[in-house]
């Protein structure tokens, strides 16, 4: 089951800053901040996700981390000024 899950990084390193935020593209995450992506995620998708950035760091400086975050959470979240546009709730389906 998918959860809801953010990744934080910070990364000297320009080259592999960018290669970081690909990589967390690529596994379907969404920008919130320059160095924070969110998503839905499911626990053994994240640990692929962080044996492949792994990889990708290799002996660089970064730190980088997933959080999970509780689905009651989902709503709990106040935002001052955003820079990114994030949909929170997934679209209702209306079958006619």
């Amino acid at each position: 089951m998918p959860y809801i899950c953010y990744v934080f990084y910070d990364v000297p390193d320009d080259r592999l800053r960018n290669q970081i935020a690909d990589a967390l593209k690529n596994y379907g995450l969404d920008r919130l901040q320059k160095s924070v992506f969110w998503g839905e995620m499911t626990w053994n998708r994240a640990e692929e996700l962080a044996m492949v950035l792994d990889d990708l760091i290799g002996k660089q400086e970064a730190d980088v981390r997933i959080v999970f975050v509780p689905p009651s959470f989902r709503n709990k979240v106040i935002v001052v000024r955003d820079m990114y546009s994030i949909k929170l709730e997934k679209p209702k389906v209306i079958v006619i």
